[in-house]
């Protein structure tokens, strides 16, 4: 999945295998059960579906146009709200 040189689809695996760090993180000083991992882990199954969704998404063109456009504003969201 790429669009004008940006290789979205290896933006969001390494996005993924940030969170899942950042989610082991988490799990090991909060407990695995705490609101902090579970909220990481929601997180990480959203970016997850997101990748997968794509995968399925690149089969027919017209339905990767529409997700690329909310893959565009999930990372631009992710951009505010990690300068929070």
């Amino acid at each position: 999945m790429e669009t004008r040189g940006v290789d979205y689809k290896q933006i969001l695996l390494d996005e993924i295998n940030r969170k899942r760090e950042e989610m082991i993180t988490i799990a090991n000083s909060t407990g695995f059960t705490s609101n902090e991992t579970i909220e990481c882990s929601q997180e990480l199954d959203e970016l997850i579906n997101i990748y997968q969704r794509a995968e399925a998404a690149e089969r027919n063109h017209s339905l990767f146009r529409q997700f690329l456009k909310k893959v565009m504003l999930f990372f631009a969201l992710q951009k505010v709200s990690y300068k929070s």
